[in-house]
Formats: structure tokens, C-alpha cells, sequence
């Protein structure tokens, strides 16, 4: 603290210049000592770091000082940010059930196919015992078996070999609709799990910003107490 004013002066511009020292710098600066809260309020360092951070204003136009033209800049930007990542988290929340919504409806798909494979394979089981059935009646049997055989081959009221082709190529179109079926399922699940991670990734940053300004409001509750207490002193 043996340092003159002007040297630290041109250290904090310096600092700013080089973007070695940013905003959040001199506020903890700012609550060091009474002569360095006195320097980190001069136009000179925060004219500098509004030409760095928000390069498109300007103070020299206005008798506003600088650090509350940064301070106001600095709050738009931050509700700007805040809503940006609100609007991202809604968009991509919407993306997330819509992905939910075409799997569940790929796994109904495919609950239906499954459905239809399964009738399809028990009739056809059951046209394959009318067929063993009708050729057992040209050979020889024991009349009981005999009759048996003629009622199981009466009850069936469709041409069983027509019928039999019929099903295997309804089981063959069923099977290959599941593999689709099961492709696309695994695809949009992949982009279901991409969605999430990008909102936690998104919800993070999020909770970071909020932690910073947090961080920042117990700044300047601090700096205002130590002045508070400056004053007593």
C-alpha cells in the first residue's frame, strides 16, 4: 500500500486493458481499503471497462458516470440471458416430449404388430393340425382317431393351403414391421437422450449464472455494510 495513487492508477487501467482485471476484479478490489474502494470508483477505470465488455456504448455523450451505465448495461444483459435460457429450457422440454410422445407411439406400433404376430401364429398352429388332420383321413386309423380327425377338419371353414400362405407372409410382413419398428424406437430414443443432457447442460449454466449473481448481491451488501460501518468509525 506504499504504492502512490497514480501507480495503481495505471495498474487497475492497465488490469482493465489487458482484460487481466475484469468488473468482478474491482469490486473485490473496491472492498480491500477505503483508498482502493476510492480508486475502483474513478470514470477513468470503468469508462475502460465499458468499452471492453460493452464496446457498442459509449459515456461520453451523457454526464451519467460510467460504472452506472455499466451497472445498467450489465443488469439488461443479464435478465436477457436469464430469459434466453429460459426460453432454451422451454424448447427443448418441448423436445423432450415430443420425442416421448413418438416413442410411446412406436412402442403402441409395435405392441399392435406384436399382437398380430401372435393371432397369426396361433391360427395358423391350428390350420396346421387341420392339415395333419386331413391327410390322417387317407390313411388307415382306429375309428375313434378316425372321428376325430373328420371333426377337427369339418370345423375349419377356410381353404387351409391358401390360408397357410396367407398367414406366413402376414408373419413375415409383421416381423419385418417390428424391426422397423424397433430401429426407429432405438433412433428416437438416442435423440430423446441427446435433448436431455442438452437441458442439463442448459439447466447448469442456468444454476452457474445464478450462483454468480447471487455471489454478486452479497458483494454489494458486503461493500455497502463496510461503508455503513466506515462512517461509525
Amino acid at each position: 500500500m506504499s504504492l502512490p495513487d497514480e501507480l495503481w492508477r495505471l495498474i487497475l487501467e492497465l488490469g482493465v486493458e489487458t482484460s487481466s482485471l475484469t468488473y468482478k476484479d474491482i469490486c473485490c478490489l473496491s472492498m480491500a481499503s477505503r483508498r482502493l474502494n476510492h480508486l475502483s470508483k474513478e470514470d477513468n477505470i470503468w469508462s475502460k471497462l465499458l468499452s471492453s465488455d460493452f464496446p457498442t456504448l459509449s459515456s461520453s455523450s451523457t454526464s451519467t458516470p460510467p460504472k452506472s451505465i455499466y451497472q445498467t448495461r450489465f443488469e439488461k444483459d443479464k435478465a436477457k440471458k436469464l430469459l434466453a435460457e429460459k426460453r432454451a429450457v422451454l424448447r427443448l422440454e418441448s423436445q423432450i416430449h415430443e420425442h416421448t410422445r413418438k416413442v410411446h407411439e412406436i412402442e403402441h406400433q409395435l405392441d399392435e404388430e406384436n399382437e398380430k404376430i401372435k393371432s397369426a401364429i396361433d391360427e395358423l398352429k391350428n390350420l396346421q393340425k387341420v392339415k395333419e388332420a386331413s391327410s390322417a383321413l387317407k390313411v388307415w386309423q382306429p375309428e375313434i382317431v378316425h372321428g376325430r380327425h373328420r371333426q377337427i377338419v369339418e370345423h375349419c371353414s377356410v381353404p387351409v393351403e391358401s390360408r397357410i400362405n396367407v398367414l406366413d407372409m402376414e408373419i413375415k410382413l409383421c416381423r419385418q414391421q417390428m424391426i422397423g419398428f424397433l430401429k426407429a424406437r432405438r433412433e428416437e430414443k438416442g435423440r430423446l437422450e441427446m435433448v436431455k443432457e442438452k437441458l442439463l447442460k442448459v439447466k447448469y449454466r442456468s444454476f452457474e449464472c445464478l450462483e454468480r449473481s447471487n455471489v454478486d448481491d452479497e458483494s454489494r451488501k458486503c461493500r455497502k455494510n463496510l461503508k455503513k460501518v466506515k462512517r461509525v468509525e
